[in-house]
């Protein structure tokens, strides 16, 4: 499944902003109504569209498709796996999601940003809603939802890391 995925988003790396650039601003407006002050990692974050949103200072990007890192105009980005995170635990301030749980094969994800945030950290998930399945309420009891809302075609979550 992530091999297909993969290069799904190689093959659409290039025009990804133009085709999808206004809806994904719109849910990180949606979404995205505090300062991400501090370290953030954007799980997921393709040509990086949300760095460009934020202009925070200490962004970290993480992707499966390399193409998508590369289209990128952030430095600190790195090809891997967000079901195995390579960080240590409990490092970022914030950490978001957008749109990148229904391409998973399970919530391991979830549990890997809940290992990452520190303690207090906000996770902003936002997941396709016509993929949205009641067992993902489930996997996100490691945190306590702050709200959830309906962005476009996604519903999202905004989660504190309180344990």
């Amino acid at each position: 499944m992530k091999h297909g995925v993969k290069k799904k988003y190689d093959r659409t790396a290039s025009f990804y902003n133009q085709r999808y650039g206004v809806i994904q601003e719109n849910k990180y407006k949606k979404m995205i109504n505090f300062p991400a002050k501090g370290k953030v990692l954007d799980i997921g974050c393709g040509t990086g569209l949300l760095y460009d949103f934020l202009e925070c200072d200490s962004y970290v990007g993480t992707d499966l498709s390399l193409e998508m890192v590369k289209k990128g105009r952030f430095t600190n980005k790195i090809l891997a796996d967000c079901e195995l995170l390579p960080f240590k635990g409990s490092v970022f301030d914030f950490v978001f999601s957008f749109t990148v749980l229904q391409n998973l094969p399970s919530y391991k994800m979830i549990s890997e940003a809940y290992r990452v945030l520190k303690r207090d950290g906000i996770f902003v998930l936002t997941t396709l809603r016509k993929s949205y399945k009641e067992d993902l309420l489930t996997a996100l009891e490691l945190f306590e939802i702050v709200d959830t809302s309906v962005c476009d075609e996604d519903i999202g979550f905004i989660l504190k890391k309180a344990f």
